[in-house]
């Protein structure tokens, strides 16, 4: 995008590794410590995005959270009576990053902000209830009602449909080079997240108004 196009009128946010830490992979190593398990990858398969496992299909709202609890506590040998920490310590390792709800705030005197993710539903309320970040957003497009992921182009045509706008005068902030790459293919402008502070220089290279200083 020309540093100098001041036509931008909605961005777009990713929530996990963009407004919340990727709290999936605090959660994992929080889990091998409480219950001896020595495998990184195994708890990645089930917790991650990988096709047909119970991650994917609790993202795309395919099964529930119950199945997903009794699934995951069968295959990590956790006991029935712990299967409620399992989501608690996996919902609450998502902390917002440094200054993203004081940017978030700022930008919306002027753009339209909408939250673009792959998420489960419960998580969105858990995190909602702890934080109120849905107040700083106009709209949102969750997976869970389309049964759809960031895998799929689909999933960001439907995006489309929410910006409200043409894809060039909106700007998608993901964590992830492939997010950004689809991004771009349909013709958003993107820029991918490394903290927030690297963010704002991005953000002010575009000359997108806010306040916020690092």
């Amino acid at each position: 995008m020309d540093k100098k196009n001041t036509s931008i009128k909605t961005i777009v946010f990713d929530l996990g590794g963009v407004y919340f830490t990727r709290g999936t992979y605090l959660a994992i190593i929080k889990l091998m410590d409480l219950y001896n398990i020595d495998n990184f990858f195994l708890l990645y398969e089930i917790f991650g995005d990988k096709y047909q496992k119970e991650g994917y299909l609790l993202r795309k709202g395919l099964i529930t959270l119950d199945e997903f609890k009794a699934r995951v506590g069968e295959k990590l040998h956790i006991p029935r009576e712990d299967h409620g920490h399992i989501i608690k310590i996996w919902f609450g390792s998502y902390l917002p990053h440094y200054k993203i709800k004081e940017l978030v705030v700022d930008l919306r005197e002027n753009y339209r902000l909408v939250i673009f993710s792959g998420n489960i539903k419960e998580r969105i309320n858990f995190l909602n209830e702890r934080y109120g970040f849905l107040n700083y957003f106009d709209d949102w497009v969750f997976s869970y009602d389309y049964q759809k992921n960031k895998n799929d182009i689909e999933f960001y045509k439907e995006l489309l449909k929410h910006i409200k706008y043409h894809p060039s005068e909106a700007i998608l902030i993901d964590d992830e080079q492939k997010n950004i790459e689809i991004g771009q293919s349909i013709g958003l402008n993107a820029i991918q997240y490394y903290y927030t502070e690297h963010l704002i220089e991005q953000l002010q290279k575009l000359n997108i108004k806010f306040n916020l200083e690092n």
